[in-house]
């Protein structure tokens, strides 16, 4: 199931939101670092985890599963956490990880044809769904850059922390992106012949 180009993917579905526990009680862990919330963790992360599986996986239903499984492990590894990296990256890093299991798993290719993609010349919004349709055309280390730099706005040393890389290759890889992106963009975007 695809999501309509006109919905946000930061947007969850009611029945994706549902499935937290509707408990009157907290769920709090004292992990190595102190303690933490789950629900509050869940409310404060699941936008930002759900459109990084959406950007993954190419569709809503596959990011609604993904970032399920993500707070399922969140959960059951929670009161583990060591604190070596921040609360935010270690669940990037999950989910990360997370979205490339499933991919993996998929054993399919998500990539949309360029020949689907709008015809040249699109407007604005045009070329936002154009870019959409090619992030999974990147590699997946540049795309990976490139999700959570530019779109999670994530920095530089949290995504090197988050991905196991350096600053530098963090800064590598998202040039990559953007020269691999504004390349297939050429043909649809007047003006652009990089």
């Amino acid at each position: 199931m695809s999501t309509p180009a006109n919905q946000d993917p930061e947007q969850t579905s009611k029945g994706f939101e549902s499935n937290l526990s509707q408990s009157a009680e907290p769920v709090t862990f004292a992990g190595q670092t102190g303690n933490y919330d789950f629900e509050e963790l869940y409310r404060q992360y699941k936008n930002k985890v759900f459109s990084t599986a959406y950007r993954y996986t190419g569709n809503r239903a596959d990011a609604e599963d993904v970032t399920q499984d993500v707070f399922v492990k969140v959960y059951k590894k929670l009161s583990g956490f060591r604190g070596e990296a921040s609360i935010s990256t270690w669940i990037y890093r999950i989910a990360v990880n997370t979205c490339l299991d499933y991919l993996r798993r998929r054993k399919r290719e998500t990539a949309i044809s360029i020949d689907d993609c709008p015809e040249p010349s699109v407007g604005p919004t045009g070329i936002g769904r154009l870019v959409e349709s090619m992030i999974p055309k990147l590699p997946d280390a540049s795309r990976r850059v490139f999700i959570l730099y530019d779109i999670q706005g994530l920095k530089h040393c949290e995504i090197a922390a988050s991905l196991g890389i350096t600053e530098g290759a963090s800064k590598s890889l998202l040039h990559r992106a953007r020269s691999q992106l504004r390349k297939m963009l050429g043909p649809y975007v007047k003006g652009w012949n990089r």
